[in-house]
This record gives structure tokens, C-alpha cells and sequence, in this order.
């Protein structure tokens, strides 16, 4: 079997050239040589006394930073979320002389804007407090800005501002990875705001308040939920029936709260 640090120079080989799937094969047999040399936590007092496992432990850091990145890449979620539990190890580590990473906001960017996608906002705002110990100002920090400003926009209710940020992405390609999934998170808030809100809308209102990009996405959005679309309305609930109201007046209701869409929460 090949050693550890032939393994590791396959491995950045392979995430520099972006074969991303590759990364997470080889990945298997170098954790299993990590967990061998006690490297997937570290040891304040062994490295204290021994500057070569210090190394080691650097080197490991780095071996779980190409695993989480080629994780987001694959869209392997979960595979990404277990790397960052092994990297938390690392990155509020009491071994002070663990060097800085450059990927260490970015990916804990990243774990925040997974839990923001799962709606875990008890876990998420959990977390926004214990890296307030560590970061001043979160909003200013260069990657935890982002998610923060999402969170902030969705509890508000600020849909539009949050669907628009997520349109014009952002210069840190991992983000843009997770856009469809919150997007799609944004669509589910505003269509339980819609359930709750109205017995009925026209087709073409809906599209709007739900950024599709035309009526055929958005009937298809509505049967996928179990809402009755009958003659360009749709009504919210699968036993409902036909509703006579008069067209002017669930127009007047659409456009009211469209008006006042980020107002609600």
C-alpha cells in the first residue's frame, strides 16, 4: 500500500486538477492512515513535546480541508458535514501553534449556509454565538458575511433581497453551490406563507411571488404541493373545491401581498 505521504501528493494532484470525485476515493485509505498516526484530533500535550507531529497534524488539516471542499464540489453534503466535525478539531484548536488555514472561514461559511438550507435556525444562530468569541464583527469578515446577511434577510422576510442576492452569486464558486438549495428553501417559506395567507391566487400572481419564470413552472410547482389549479387559479389545499371570488379581488389580495411579502415571516 502506498504511504501516507504518497497518498497525500496523489491527492492534491487530483483536487488541483478539480478531479473532485477522485479526491473523495483516495480520501478512504489516507483517513484510515490519519486515524492509525492519531492525527484526526490533536493532542495538545504530544504536540507540545514532538514538532514533527506538530507537522503531521498540519499536514492531516489540510488532507480534511481538500475532503470537505471536494465534498461541497460533488454536492455530498453529508460527507461535507462529517469532514467539518473533524475540522472543528482543528480549526478551535487550544494547540495554538496550529497554523492558520486560508479555507477556514470559507468552510465554516459553508457549514452555515448548509444549516441554512436545512431551516436549522436553532443550530445555526447557536453557532453565529459561539463564532462571535472568535470573529468581532461577522459581517465584516470577508466569507461569514454571506451567510449572515442571508440569515438576516429570511428571518425578516426579505425574500425579494435574499432571492436577489442569491442571483447575482457571489466570487466564492463553493457559495454558488448551495444557490438552487436555497433558493428552493425560499420558494418552500413563501409557499407556507401563501397556504396560510389566501384560499386562492391567479396563476400568473403566484408566479411572480414565487420567482418562476413562467406559468408552466409555477402549475407544476402547485400540483408537486397538492394545490387545485383550475382555469389559471389556484387553490391552496387538496380538499378545497372551486372558490367564487371575484377576479378583482384576489388580484387586489396578490398585489398586497406582494407589496408587503417582505414584511411577513
Amino acid at each position: 500500500m502506498p504511504s501516507l505521504p504518497e497518498l497525500t501528493k496523489g491527492l492534491k494532484s487530483a483536487f488541483e486538477s478539480k478531479q473532485y470525485d477522485i479526491c473523495l476515493k483516495l480520501l478512504v485509505p489516507i483517513k484510515l492512515e490519519l486515524i492509525k498516526a492519531n492525527l484526526l484530533i490533536p493532542d495538545i500535550k504530544k504536540s507540545q513535546e514532538n514538532t514533527d507531529y506538530l507537522q503531521d497534524l498540519n499536514i492531516a488539516k489540510k488532507i480534511l480541508e481538500i475532503g470537505a471542499l471536494s465534498s461541497v464540489y460533488c454536492e455530498d453534503f453529508d460527507a461535507f458535514m462529517s469532514y467539518y466535525s473533524q475540522l472543528s478539531s482543528f480549526f478551535f484548536s487550544d494547540v495554538k501553534e496550529l497554523s492558520e488555514s486560508d479555507s477556514k472561514y470559507k468552510l465554516i461559511s459553508l457549514y452555515l449556509l448548509i444549516l441554512l438550507a436545512q431551516n436549522d435556525y436553532t443550530k445555526l444562530h447557536s453557532e453565529f454565538e459561539f463564532l462571535s468569541r472568535y470573529v468581532t464583527n461577522l459581517e465584516e469578515s470577508q466569507y461569514l458575511s454571506y451567510p449572515v446577511k442571508l440569515e438576516r434577510l429570511l428571518m425578516e422576510g426579505s425574500y425579494q433581497k435574499a432571492w436577489d442576492l442569491l442571483q447575482s452569486g457571489t466570487k466564492v464558486e463553493e457559495f454558488n453551490v448551495f444557490t438552487k438549495t436555497l433558493k428552493d428553501a425560499i420558494r418552500e417559506e413563501i409557499a407556507l406563507n401563501s397556504e396560510q395567507a389566501y384560499k386562492s391566487l391567479p396563476l400568473f400572481n403566484a408566479k411572480t411571488l414565487l420567482f418562476f419564470e413562467n406559468e408552466k413552472e409555477m402549475e407544476s410547482f402547485a400540483k408537486e404541493r397538492g394545490w387545485n389549479v383550475n382555469h389559471g387559479v389556484i387553490t391552496f389545499g387538496t380538499d378545497a373545491g372551486p372558490e367564487k371570488v371575484e377576479t378583482g379581488n384576489i388580484v387586489d389580495m396578490a398585489v398586497d401581498y406582494a407589496v408587503h411579502l417582505e414584511s411577513i415571516v
